[in-house]
């Protein structure tokens, strides 16, 4: 549980409504700003604004509001409200600042906002946008003659000798003989396409009306692209052909032309109105001055609610505890010594909380112990008869031989593959119950789950298996053995839910974070047939199995050495899609 006060509330509402009204003066600035930059070259009176009228309430209802703050403010003193007088102190600190910051900034601002219209207005500008435009077509023009010189040229026409025997090197040939050239397009005499090479963007679906002469083709512009293409007509042995080669001018080159074009003409017009724009920039820099200026010291209401909260959250956090409430947590947003106290608090309270999940967690484990002792001992009893049934095999070997070899073939190898089962089931639960401490040691996890995937990958050829690792290989602190029965009994299960042994494993593993500590999560997913819902609270649980000859006690297991590594599991599924298992194991000596 989080605390969830009235005053929160109350501050988040007067944050959002400081946004709303700072978003509101940006969009009055922006778009007075526009009207100037709009008006300037067209010439128009910009003199008159319906607008400007109604932007002078927003700096008086700012001003109302600073003093109705301040008046709180004064009741809460002369009340002795806890945490008034810290906050007067860090008021009247915040408005010191901003007074003080906006003083300089303003000069440098007004002094930029002179030397920016000098710089946009200089001649240099002018005559770099008439570069610019000249450059636009003169880039146009080249195109053209490139195309038509090298297409008329004897370097092409004798490299379309190729056009029967091996078109795609004729290609080759001539795109490096002129890396300009884009894509060629060769149709036959009857208007069917022979070949295509090059960009797909040039490829033409039918041959044009081309009229029967060779030459420069009518441009084609196709979306944002453009396309200059050349028509060549070729005869090679007994055939003509048509050959099309295209050229792809840069992606809205007649808009860049028209833009330079427009640019220069507005250009012209501000440099005529250059000293009533400068004017008027400076009266709407004072204009929206002010109001910043309170919206800064409403913020700095804000924020004094917001240092001093955390004490007053965290003396009702510690009646909370004190009257037994665990789950009771500080909510805080900030960076400062009061929140690292608030979450050492959380970290606290989030320990006794663990604690007290690890003593029941432990107080299951037990349970489930002594459930697996007394289930080994119950296993034992059948191993009784079965040997009775082999005394009673062999006393008819002795007594009557001649007809006992019909009754060993049929009873022995029963016999003997129940003893089997029997043996893996009592060996399975004697791990679990006693289950030995982990021996911690530095191992290379991709290491481990790659030598754990290629045990599996010659036994299930049908599998595409994928690992997958975020940053450089990691270091755990782990007990090796026990990590690669974690890490098989999950692969294992993966592939066995796969129908019809092919499918995909994906393997991967990245660095996370809960609160202050650090883990690496380790996801394996497959696309098997997923896990019943109905049996989700018991995947965990011992003895619990959906296989015919599964002992339910693999994943038990997994959970236990998890557990014994500080780390947890759980699982996502989706049934008939696949199901993906999730590891955390601790690893605050890398990233702590």
């Amino acid at each position: 549980m989080a605390i969830n006060s009235r005053k929160s509330g109350t501050s988040r509402v007067g944050l959002i409504s400081i946004i709303l009204i700072y978003i509101l003066l940006i969009a009055l600035i922006i778009y007075l700003t526009g009207e100037i930059l709009l008006d300037l070259p067209s010439g128009r009176n910009i003199s008159n604004f319906i607008i400007i009228p109604v932007a002078f309430i927003l700096p008086i209802a700012l001003l109302i509001s600073v003093f109705y703050n301040g008046w709180k403010l004064y009741i809460e003193i002369k009340n002795g409200s806890p945490g008034a007088r810290l906050k007067t102190h860090l008021v009247l600190f915040f408005t010191l600042i901003v007074l003080m910051s906006s003083l300089p900034q303003s000069l440098v601002s007004l002094k930029f906002v002179n030397t920016a219209i000098q710089t946009w207005f200089s001649p240099e500008i002018g005559t770099a946008i008439d570069g610019g435009l000249n450059l636009a077509l003169a880039y146009y023009n080249e195109k053209i003659e490139t195309l038509e010189a090298f297409s008329e040229g004897p370097v092409f026409i004798n490299m379309l000798s190729d056009i029967e025997r091996a078109p795609r090197r004729m290609w080759t040939n001539i795109s490096n003989a002129n890396p300009g050239l884009d894509a060629i397009q060769i149709f036959d005499s009857g208007g069917r396409p022979v070949f295509f090479g090059g960009d797909p963007k040039a490829e033409l679906q039918e041959m044009p009306t081309l009229g029967g002469a060779t030459g420069l083709l009518p441009r084609e512009d196709r979306g944002e692209t453009s396309l200059l293409r050349y028509l060549q007509i070729q005869s090679i042995n007994i055939s003509s052909y048509n050959i099309i080669v295209s050229t792809l001018l840069p992606k809205n080159l007649d808009d860049t032309a028209r833009s330079l074009t427009d640019a220069r003409e507005v250009f012209l017009n501000y440099q005529r109105n250059q000293k009533q724009f400068s004017t008027l920039l400076y009266f709407f820099y004072a204009f929206f001055t002010l109001p910043l200026i309170l919206i800064s010291i409403l913020i700095s209401f804000l924020l004094s609610d917001e240092i001093i909260r955390p004490i007053v959250s965290l003396e009702a956090a510690t009646r909370r505890v004190a009257d037994g409430d665990y789950s009771y947590r500080i909510l805080t947003r900030s960076g400062d010594e009061l929140s690292n106290l608030i979450r050492s608090f959380n970290k606290m309270m989030g320990e006794l909380d663990n604690s007290r999940k690890k003593i029941l967690q432990t107080e299951k484990i037990t349970a489930w112990q002594e459930i697996a002792r007394q289930l080994a001992h119950e296993l034992r009893n059948p191993l009784t008869p079965i040997k009775l049934s082999s005394e009673r095999i062999l006393r008819k070997y002795r007594t009557d031989p001649e007809n006992i070899g019909k009754i060993i073939e049929a009873a022995v190898p029963g016999i003997i593959q129940e003893v089997n089962a029997l043996d893996n089931m009592l060996r399975e639960f004697r791990d679990f119950s006693q289950l030995p401490s982990p021996t911690l040691r530095s191992e290379n996890l991709s290491a481990l789950l790659a030598e754990t995937v290629e045990s599996y990958r010659n036994s299930y050829p049908g599998i595409i298996f994928i690992f997958e690792k975020d940053g450089p290989d990691i270091q755990l602190e782990i007990d090796p053995e026990q990590m690669k029965r974690v890490f098989s009994n999950l692969v294992k299960n993966a592939c066995e839910s796969i129908e019809e042994r092919t499918g995909k494993i994906s393997i991967q593993t990245d660095l996370v974070r809960k609160g202050n500590s650090s883990y690496c999560r380790i996801r394996i997913q497959d696309t098997g047939t997923g896990i019943d819902i109905e049996n989700h609270e018991q995947v965990f649980n011992p003895y619990f199995t959906t296989k015919l000859e599964g002992s339910g006690l693999g994943l038990p297991i997994v959970e236990r050495i998890i557990f014994d590594h500080k780390g947890q599991i759980w699982f996502e599924t989706d049934k008939g899609h696949g199901t993906t298992f999730f590891i955390d194991l601790p690893m605050e000596t890398l990233l702590g």
